[in-house]
C-alpha cells in the first residue's frame, strides 16, 4: 500500500508542476476522493503542502 502511495506522489508532483490543476482536482486524478486526505498524505511523504510545493517549484 504504501509503494502505491507513494507513486501516486510521484504523478501529483508532476501534476503540481506541469498543470494548472485545483489540489481537489489532483486529488481526484489519483483517484483520491477526499482532497484533505490528499494533502495530508501528501505532506506525510513530501514533507511540504501542495500548495507550498508548487509555489516552491516555480
Amino acid at each position: 500500500m504504501e509503494y502505491f502511495n507513494h507513486l501516486k506522489i510521484q504523478k501529483a508532483c508532476q501534476f503540481l508542476l506541469f498543470t494548472k490543476l485545483r489540489i481537489k482536482e489532483i486529488s481526484i486524478e489519483l483517484g483520491i476522493e477526499d482532497h484533505y486526505y490528499f494533502s495530508r498524505l501528501f505532506h506525510k511523504v513530501m514533507g511540504v503542502s501542495p500548495v507550498c510545493y508548487r509555489k516552491n517549484a516555480t
